[in-house]
């Protein structure tokens, strides 16, 4: 599938007009894509059968940078939020086809979570100590709800990121740790744990509310019981 670049922008030297994100939206065999290009496209799935897609659509989303995260949500309808590398997140309504709602954070947004509370999403930005945002789109949408973390000396890019299990939020790291929130209390980790010594992190999965799946940079794959803290 050909993916169209942005109308008057320049292909980037180094990533073209490459996708830089994707999601999928509540409609069956429809995503969503952001580029390096700065624009967000929706695919509709045309033909079930062959798998053919219509031309993408290209939403009226102002980024000034590459899009790093996409998720689709549904609160008093369906939304689907971006946010860049430009450190700011955009709400667009699906129904209305506009953007509703957007705000600033103070550094870049590598990864956007969907929680329990349909009218909040937690956000993984470029942070040495403070990697969490919890933002509630019903308040003022420059102060996060909620922020915790981790001390670390670098911040921990985009190629590593956490999940969320009803109340619980995990995290890996660069020095092959897990960190565990409950998102009730997040003053202090419910959990943290060295996983893969010296390698990074790169995800980590809920395969239920006590047990985790993390992987390493090496490919490495454990599955951990939260409640022993063994592998």
């Amino acid at each position: 599938m050909d993916r169209p670049i942005r109308p008057g922008k320049e292909p980037d030297k180094k990533t073209g007009n490459g996708v830089s994100a994707v999601c999928p939206l509540r409609h069956s065999g429809d995503f969503a894509t952001g580029g390096h290009d700065h624009s967000v496209h929706l695919w509709s799935l045309r033909d079930v059968t062959s798998l053919r897609y219509s031309t993408p659509t290209l939403l009226s989303i102002n980024h000034t940078s590459m899009i790093q995260s996409l998720l689709a949500i549904r609160d008093t309808s369906h939304k689907l939020v971006s946010a860049g590398a430009d450190c700011a997140v955009r709400m667009w309504d699906m129904s209305s086809e506009r953007v509703v709602r957007s705000f600033k954070v103070s550094n870049s947004v590598y990864h956007v979570h969907e929680l329990e509370n349909p009218f909040c999403t937690l956000l993984e930005v470029a942070h040495r100590d403070q990697q969490f945002e919890i933002h509630d789109h019903r308040l003022v949408p420059e102060k996060p709800v909620q922020r915790f973390g981790y001390a670390s000396i670098h911040t921990h890019g985009r190629y590593i990121k956490g999940d969320i299990q009803s109340s619980n939020f995990a995290c890996g790291d660069r020095e092959g740790s897990i960190h565990l929130w409950d998102l009730r209390n997040t003053q202090a980790t419910a959990l943290s744990m060295s996983c893969f010594p010296g390698c990074k992190v790169v995800q980590v999965t809920f395969s239920s509310r006590e047990r985790l799946t993390a992987c390493s940079e090496d490919s490495e794959i454990t599955t951990l019981d939260l409640g022993t803290g063994n592998s």
